[in-house]
């Protein structure tokens, strides 16, 4: 064994050494790449061109070139990388965009590292570069004619990331396709539609087509849809009505405000169209489906109805009949729900139906507010399912406590029910909710008929303002319904409610 076999070997064990601390060094860093890998295989070739020089391979022997070749380009492709891993952790340290596309640095590695290979072949190979060019020129044209297709991609690409029309997690819609920029390649842009599946588009597509993106100029995006009501339903009222479903849903931008607009008189109904602005494109849908919703509900509580065509002919004798029969079914079900509320033990039977003429049975979707702190009201709501939320907002420019939480057989409104002042606090459903309302017009009815039961239902009156004014007191919360202007004290109560309905 001569010096140069050990020579070479120790060097080919340091380099091992060295290139399996650098790999225990960086093996909890997220190197970016398969930088890891790269450095490995560069390892990896030369210890064994350094073992081949070790055993006696001579340095001009065709292996030992094409090793040495290979471990040179290598090294050289792994320390680009590492370049371009630390420049890009530089700028994000620096909370900045990296202001080269990642599809740029890839040509740029690959231009550098066929330079490199050029290099090689010229020093350690000897072939002439000028030989070498003039017989690329007709391989060149052979190659280009048959990747046409796939160089006309990497053109676009480059172009589409200089241009930069649409960012990564950006929403766009192409070819019809709507989905979120998952990856931008140098062949194909990758996006995730809204069925969970990935779609590429190859960038030659991508640079021909029109490319809508959902979060430029800005994340603010108008959406509407339309909504048929019958011609029996005054444009205005019916108009309040959903504008009032747009303005309840959470989502939607208030900055645009949401519209309605009159679009068509149609053969049966009366198109409208719903407008409004959200800024989280990705939920589009779940809001639509949350203002559809509340559409529902707010026609069916205003007894509008959506027609149906009319081209059917319909013959049922007994309709009437069915008719009023559930009407006579929804009156026991609220006189079921009268029965059960504390504020109308003392109305007889008889009081107790003539103030179910009065009142309605309306449904709530989750979300939706019953009644708003601050707004005039003459109505008591009686939950008969589902459930309610009730808050408060101390002023202009806070936010809304929430102060309760009222399940079925719970009723609020009182105050403005028999004495017409205003909410004390804001009544959102927190689920599908169904309520009994009673108007001022059914009381109205009552007193009228029977004035003496005036004395009662203000003695009861003056004894929930007692106890909701005692809880409040004990939690520091605001009930919906404590609040009063009026002087404590039965008299008080009793005079306020005989002006209130004239009596």
């Amino acid at each position: 064994m001569n010096a140069a076999f050990w020579i070479n070997l120790a060097g080919a064990v340091c380099l091992g050494l060295g290139v399996g601390f650098l790999l225990w060094f960086t093996r909890r860093k997220a190197l970016e790449g398969n930088v890891s890998l790269w450095l490995a295989l560069t390892g990896l070739f030369g210890i064994i061109y350094l073992l081949l020089r070790a055993f006696g391979v001579t340095f001009t022997s065709l292996i030992a070139k094409i090793v040495l070749s290979l471990t040179i380009m290598l090294l050289f492709y792994t320390l680009l990388r590492f370049v371009f891993m630390l420049f890009c952790a530089n700028l994000a340290r620096k909370k900045l965009t990296m202001p080269i596309p990642k599809l740029v640095l890839d040509v740029l590695v690959f231009v550098l590292m066929t330079g490199l290979a050029l290099i090689l072949l010229n020093l350690l190979f000897h072939v002439k570069l000028t030989a070498f060019l003039v017989t690329s020129t007709v391989v060149s044209a052979v190659i280009g004619l048959s990747l046409q297709d796939i160089l006309g991609n990497v053109f676009s690409g480059l172009a589409l990331q200089f241009e930069r029309p649409y960012e990564k997690n950006d929403w766009v819609t192409i070819d019809g396709v709507e989905g979120q920029v998952i990856e931008m390649s140098w062949r194909s842009l990758s996006i995730r539609d809204r069925y969970n599946d990935l779609v590429l588009f190859p960038n030659s597509v991508v640079s021909k087509v029109p490319v809508k993106n959902h979060g430029r100029p800005s994340k603010l995006h108008f959406v509407k849809f339309e909504v048929r009501v019958s011609y029996r339903y005054p444009p205005e009222q019916v108009k309040r009505v959903l504008l009032q479903s747009a303005l309840d849903t959470r989502g939607i931008s208030p900055r645009p405000a949401p519209s309605v607009f009159l679009d068509s008189f149609d053969e049966s109904s009366i198109c409208y169209n719903v407008r409004f602005w959200i800024t989280d494109f990705a939920s589009k849908y779940t809001i639509i489906d949350s203002v559809k919703t509340k559409v529902w509900y707010g026609l069916h509580r205003a007894g509008m109805r959506t027609p149906f065509p009319i081209r059917n002919i319909y013959m049922h004798p007994v309709e009437t009949d069915r008719e009023r029969l559930l009407l006579e079914q929804t009156r026991d079900e609220i006189l079921a729900v009268l029965r059960s509320a504390p504020l109308f033990h003392p109305l007889p039977e008889d009081q107790l139906q003539k103030l179910a003429e009065g009142c309605s049975l309306l449904r709530f979707t989750a979300g939706e507010v019953l009644v708003r702190q601050g707004a005039p009201g003459n109505s008591l709501y009686i939950v008969r399912s589902g459930g309610v939320e009730v808050s408060v907002t101390a002023g202009e420019g806070h936010r809304a406590m929430k102060v309760a939480e009222l399940d079925p057989g719970s009723f609020f409104g009182e105050m403005s029910l028999l004495t017409g002042e205003p909410r004390t606090a804001t009544v959102t459903a927190r689920e599908e909710t169904e309520v009994v309302r009673v108007s001022k017009e059914g009381m109205n009815r009552v007193f009228q008929s029977d004035p003496s039961l005036v004395a009662p239902l203000s003695e009861l009156l003056e004894a929930r303002i007692g106890d909701l004014r005692r809880a409040s007191v004990e939690s520091g919360k605001i009930v919906e319904g404590h609040e009063s202007s009026m002087s404590p004290g039965s008299h008080g109560v009793l005079a306020r409610i005989k002006m209130f309905f004239g009596l």
